[in-house]
């Protein structure tokens, strides 16, 4: 099983996510693969380029397998930075390095980068990308004002571009607050699409980040 892990925004914990899915399924017995076909943002070391996102990855396990089919300098979408670097991003590429990753795995996730319309390449958008790869999405937003919007958004153009949704995970959920958007957010989201929400995450730590992971299914 492979799945696409994207988001409504940038900064909504994607790959947190990512990782509290990778160490949940590990824990379950799975064999699990993490895939980041670009990262910006990289760390700089005295031997290249990592990917942060994977680093944190590694951080808890060093069983599960991660691959990075390009990394770049600069807080920017990776079309910009590719750009930025002179680098061409070439998508048979991240398809190849994909499809032989995933072979060893029962299961691959793979992070995007951004949301859904986030700048993948020069031509190219995440959408597209995922199209690519041909693969589920499952969908990252948050609890707050404005981001029902943003979740909807996300929906209705994977739904219009025949994107399967496997479902949404909602993060950073407050353990309190007297907001109201934020008290209701998972109700009126529930009022405006039949895509089930597949797992609804506090706000954590990294101490007990398989505790609220535990119980969603893929």
């Amino acid at each position: 099983m492979e799945y696409f892990i994207t988001g409504i925004d940038t900064d909504i914990g994607k790959t947190f996510v990512t990782k509290g899915l990778a160490l949940t399924l590990e824990k379950q017995g799975q064999k699990v693969g993490v895939f980041k076909p670009l990262q910006s943002s990289a760390i700089e070391t005295e031997n290249g380029f990592l990917a942060p996102d994977l680093e944190a990855i590694k951080e808890f396990s060093n069983t599960i397998k991660t691959k990075c089919s390009y990394i770049f300098k600069g807080d920017v979408s990776p079309a910009l930075a590719s750009r930025l670097a002179g680098v061409r991003i070439e998508i048979d590429k991240i398809k190849s390095d994909f499809e032989e990753f995933k072979k060893n795995n029962n299961i691959t996730l793979v992070e995007g980068a951004g949301g859904i319309l986030a700048p993948a390449t020069d031509t190219m958008l995440c959408a597209d990308l995922i199209k690519a790869l041909n693969i589920p999405i499952i969908i990252v937003t948050v609890p707050f004002l404005g981001r029902l919007n943003h979740t909807l958004l996300t929906i209705h153009y994977a739904k219009t571009n025949n994107i399967p949704i496997k479902g949404i995970i909602v993060n950073k959920i407050p353990r309190k607050t007297n907001d109201l958007a934020t008290q209701n957010f998972i109700d009126e989201l529930k009022r405006y699409t039949n895509i089930e929400i597949i797992g609804e995450i506090k706000e954590i730590n990294n101490k007990n980040i398989l505790e609220e992971f535990k119980n969603i299914q893929l």
